[in-house]
């Protein structure tokens, strides 16, 4: 089972006596009794295929042998009537495969039980928690409760079992890549979508809801907020509002992808309204397709994702020279400011490893850009690889990029 494999590599990569505990979240209070929409913590999801709030993932390990705990939130029927019910016992060791179910509210005792008598005969314990954090001041569930467990228990070392997290994160397993597959298959058919009911003068939001239709169709999320950027929008790196009309003969950028059971798609496509590139779009188009290509070539097992943005930057010394675009002081930095690449799993922006040398079974997105903002020209091509043994595979490659597929496909 894809779970136990994943919690055995956790339990391998900790210190013998030692807990690892994994917090889901909790959805947050928006305007008055408005919960916002829960996100569940994507370490939690990895290694128990429950997207709940309010439950604790629990691993032990005694004597090199590990065990497993889950606790979950009491089944409340009342609650049930006004927002659905929570999962019940069984529910949650049938998605999760732990047979060990503990209440949410027992958490704090039964670490206390566990240290008191399983581990009474050690004489210094090991605890690990998440200790990552966004900012100076975010104090997660994780930090909070190694905080308390500071406090309460000077036997046990509080340790970080992010990166240990990341490490098994990062190389996907057969079953996320079939997940990814779908994701972007499912990105695909919502891409041709737009391009099916483009034309001069669209608005963005239009198009946007072309590409959402066709992921409620198919049962999928969003990896992230949907960009989709016509005419000098394009240039905005993180452009979000999709509420301008596209004017006549523009390209319009469309950065966006499906998600399947959290496995996120991150895809992005340009194209013109009208179906037709100008000469100028050709121009620019090229180089970025050609830029997208090469790095695709580059990327195999060994190299460093900083690597292949640097390479990036290279051949775009060379081909923006070529046609005049490096002159009067200009240099790259001034068209193209982002990386070329970042892991892609569970979350959109992958967790990663400083210099982390790819392996197979790495997933990472390629996606060279250039935006001309006088020109009204922003063009980001974006395409999802997996690193194989000997070099990478394409997950993208039936979503069609070229200028003469795209100009034949919008023909139609």
């Amino acid at each position: 089972m894809d779970l136990e494999f994943k919690r055995s590599k956790l339990m391998d990569t900790i210190d013998d006596n030692s807990i690892v505990v994994l917090f889901s979240g909790s959805s947050k209070f928006g305007v008055g009794d408005e919960r916002l929409p829960f996100s569940v913590d994507r370490n939690f999801y990895y290694f128990t295929n429950l997207d709940r709030e309010n439950m604790v993932f629990i691993g032990y390990k005694i004597n090199n042998e590990a065990s497993y705990v889950l606790a979950i939130e009491a089944y409340d029927e009342m609650m049930a009537k006004w927002v659905g019910g929570r999962l019940r016992p069984q529910e949650a060791s049938d998605i999760s495969g732990i047979d060990t179910i503990i209440g949410f509210e027992d958490v704090d005792s039964y670490i206390n039980q566990l240290v008191g008598r399983r581990f009474d005969h050690c004489e210094q314990i090991s605890l690990y928690v998440d200790l990552s954090k966004q900012t100076f001041d975010h104090i997660t569930d994780g930090i909070s409760f190694a905080n308390k467990i500071r406090n309460l228990y000077p036997n046990i070392m509080v340790k970080n079992v992010a990166s240990a997290c990341t490490g098994l994160r990062l190389v996907k397993t057969d079953e996320e890549i079939a997940k990814l597959r779908k994701a972007i298959a499912v990105t695909d058919k919502a891409i041709k979508n737009m391009m099916d009911h483009s034309h001069n003068g669209i608005s963005e939001n239009e198009l946007e809801a072309h590409f959402d239709f066709v992921l409620k169709c198919h049962n999928c999320q969003h990896s992230f907020p949907s960009i989709v950027a016509g005419d000098k929008n394009a240039t905005i790196l993180h452009y979000g509002y999709n509420n301008q009309l596209v004017e006549d003969d523009a390209l319009v950028l469309c950065d966006l992808g499906a998600s399947y059971e959290y496995l996120n798609a991150d895809i992005t496509r340009c194209f013109p309204v009208n179906g037709k590139f100008s000469e100028r779009q050709k121009v620019i188009y090229d180089i970025v397709l050609r830029a997208n290509e090469y790095i695709i070539s580059l990327s195999k097992p060994g190299v460093t994702l900083r690597e292949l943005n640097n390479k990036l930057i290279a051949f775009y010394e060379k081909e923006l020279g070529a046609i005049g675009l490096l002159e009067n002081g200009k240099q790259v930095s001034d068209y193209y400011w982002h990386g070329v690449s970042h892991m892609l799993g569970l979350e959109t922006h992958d967790v990663s490893l400083s210099d982390y040398k790819v392996v197979a079974g790495n997933v990472y997105t390629v996606e060279p850009g250039l935006y001309l903002e006088d020109e009204k020209i922003g063009i980001r091509i974006e395409d999802d690889i997996l690193i194989t043994e000997d070099g990478c595979e394409v997950l993208s490659k039936d979503i069609i990029k070229s200028i003469e597929d795209i100009e034949k496909y919008m023909a139609k």
